[in-house]
């Protein structure tokens, strides 16, 4: 594939553009995306390339890069969003705790660290946990095995969303772009936590995509119409699915020829898929 200049990029009207690249190099100028929604890479829970391989080929363990090398990429990464994206400019990142022989690596804690002041160069403006509801890592099974103290686990059902900004925050009131203070902007979206269910197993084929909800919700509240999204780390194209959708322009990347291709044919050719949303509704239990 490819890579038109950034010049001529930036500069279209009705822009929706996949390329071949690596995030740490994102082929735009400075100062050009207002908004940035991706989640990196698992760092050692997904092997891609075997993904890619199919044959039933097992793609889940561990892919042999260590910790450090693992933050360093995406700081590396994320310091180049921090250049391409406007002042007062967001990024969000979906981002999971991984598990390691049992013991809990906080991805996203470390993440933020490296990423956000005094460290780094953004500023972490906001903090959403993304409750999957229906789906996640099942491992209270072990306590149903062995009832004791100790051998309690819990099923992993969120991840982080974490929302950067770059700079002093700047207002545009857009009367094109105003929100729709609906039920449930005000019973689920207006929280810290967000009840979405994830995608079912195999509906699309890549490993882990994120719902389209996501992506739709933080491009109508962290950006305008007309204004640059990107995604760095494109995958399945959710990002710029609901960037097109949104009346948004759009610019994608993966390192992988292959997810470049499903992304850019779904962006194209399929629609967004929005399904009935979860609302929270408490019941007392007395037992």
């Amino acid at each position: 594939m490819s890579e038109p200049k950034s010049e001529t990029l930036t500069s279209k009207s009705d822009l929706t553009e996949v390329l071949q690249s690596s995030a740490t190099a994102i082929p735009l100028v400075e100062q050009s995306v207002s908004l940035t929604v991706t989640s990196p890479p698992y760092h050692n829970a997904i092997d891609y390339v075997k993904h890619l391989q199919g044959n039933n080929v097992w793609y889940r363990g561990n892919a042999g890069l260590d910790l450090s090398s693992y933050l360093n990429e995406m700081v590396i990464s994320f310091t180049d969003v921090f250049r391409a994206t406007k002042e007062s400019g967001f990024c969000c990142i979906v981002i999971g705790n991984e598990l390691s022989d049992g013991t809990m690596i906080p991805l996203p804690h470390l993440l933020i660290q490296r990423l956000c002041e005094p460290q780094g160069p953004w500023k972490f403006h906001e903090e959403i946990i993304w409750n999957k509801v229906t789906g996640g890592l099942d491992r209270f099974g072990v306590t149903i095995q062995r009832p004791y103290p100790t051998y309690f686990r819990a099923n992993i059902m969120h991840e982080h969303i974490l929302v950067l900004r770059k700079g002093k925050l700047v207002h545009v009131r857009d009367s094109s772009s105003r929100l729709k203070i609906t039920e449930l902007m005000k019973r689920d979206t207006s929280n810290s936590i967000w009840n979405i269910a994830p995608v079912p197993p195999k509906f699309i084929d890549h490993p882990c995509p994120f719902p389209e909800e996501i992506p739709m919700r933080l491009i109508a509240l962290y950006s305008n119409k007309g204004d640059l999204i990107l995604d760095p780390f494109l995958g399945s194209g959710q990002t710029g699915k609901a960037a097109k959708f949104m009346s948004r322009r759009f610019v994608g990347s993966d390192i992988m020829r292959e997810y470049c291709r499903l992304g850019k044919s779904r962006i194209q050719s399929e629609p967004v898929h929005i399904r009935p949303q979860l609302v929270a509704k408490w019941e007392k239990v007395t037992k």
